[in-house]
């Protein structure tokens, strides 16, 4: 018969909608399934998973785009203009530093766009610089750096702020509420390994390493104890505290198949790096971008190499400078902090 999956739908009314649908389902039936539960035709939404927009008529499959049981996917609504006119072109505030470089993303060097000087020196106008955001916190980044790539190859990476984004940016107020809500929801959910609950969505960490877990909120509410899978986020419906009762469930913490499946990379000359590390202390997941092997996390400043996952000891480290190879650590099995 197959392996059904459960797919997570955003984007509409604030809320997730769950949609049942078969592993070798294509685009056009998932998208027909979500018409049929929030009532909007396919041509007048976008599905969105990874920062990419699922084809609809194109005849392909859900694994042509890597969705697996339990992801999320974002629908996004196509309007219609209602009084035949665009919205006002974003505007700089006067105190705004600008620059005659071109944006560093679209190249757009026309005199009079306008364009931002961003605090590592480089050029972006708001729209640009929107785009961008969008496109980050779609892949469940929650930290924004600069995408500049010199004539070289040589790579900016300076972090901005968000405050320097928003105001940049010219966010809208509803454009500030989708991003401070994604960022949250990006460093909960990925980095700290916070899940939601499946009926009422609240946010809950575990006390504990039980597979079991109680939601204390949908407990309150019904008069009855909620029950759900920390793992595969359905109700449970076994009897016992380590089997859910759900098929395809795979038993273990979700942050555990991000670190075994993530890609590998080259490391200061390492080759077969793995590109995602838990911290040592607090188990956020931490990706390597570029260049240096030395970590620091910035939620307990914990300091390690990405390499050979050893602590620094005293400020120092242990396993030379931050561009000397050294040797590969296993893949992580369990999640460090994770009580």
């Amino acid at each position: 018969m197959g392996r059904m999956w459960q797919l997570f739908v955003k984007g509409i009314n604030g809320k997730s909608i769950l949609v049942d649908i078969h592993q070798d389902a294509t685009v056009d039936e998932l998208i027909d399934k979500i018409s049929e539960k929030n009532k909007i035709p396919p041509t007048t939404q976008r599905v969105i998973f990874a920062g990419k927009q699922l084809e609809y008529g194109q005849g392909k499959h859900l694994t042509d785009y890597k969705i697996q049981n339990n992801s999320t996917l974002f629908v996004v609504l196509r309007l219609r203009g209602g009084s035949g006119t665009s919205p006002p072109p974003k505007q700089l505030d006067d105190d705004v530093e600008t620059t005659e470089a071109p944006d560093m993303i679209s190249w757009e060097d026309d005199p009079s766009i306008p364009r931002a000087k961003m605090s590592c020196g480089h050029a972006i106008t708001p729209g640009s610089l929107t785009t961008y955001g969008e496109s980050l916190l779609s892949e469940g980044k929650y930290v924004f750096k600069c995408p500049y790539v010199s004539p070289s190859g040589k790579r900016c990476r300076k972090e901005w702020h968000y405050s320097e984004v928003r105001r940049i940016a010219v966010l809208t107020e509803d454009e500030k509420k989708q991003f401070e809500t994604q960022i949250s929801d990006n460093y909960l959910l990925k980095g700290m390994g916070i899940q939601e609950c499946p009926k009422c969505r609240s946010y809950c960490e575990r006390s504990n390493k039980d597979k079991r877990v109680v939601c204390p909120f949908c407990s309150a509410s019904d008069g009855v104890e909620y029950h759900f899978c920390w793992h595969c986020l359905r109700k449970w419906v076994g009897g016992g505290a380590e089997q859910c009762g759900n098929d395809d469930c795979s038993g273990e913490d979700p942050r555990l198949k991000i670190l075994r499946d993530c890609e590998k990379k080259t490391i200061v000359k390492v080759v077969g790096c793995p590109s995602i590390r838990a911290c040592l202390k607090c188990g956020m997941l931490i990706e390597h971008e570029e260049a240096c092997k030395h970590m620091t996390c910035t939620t307990y400043s914990q300091m390690f190499c990405f390499i050979c996952l050893k602590p620094a000891q005293n400020g120092s480290y242990q396993c030379g400078s931050y561009n000397s190879p050294c040797k590969i650590a296993d893949v992580q099995k369990t999640i460090p902090g994770d009580n």
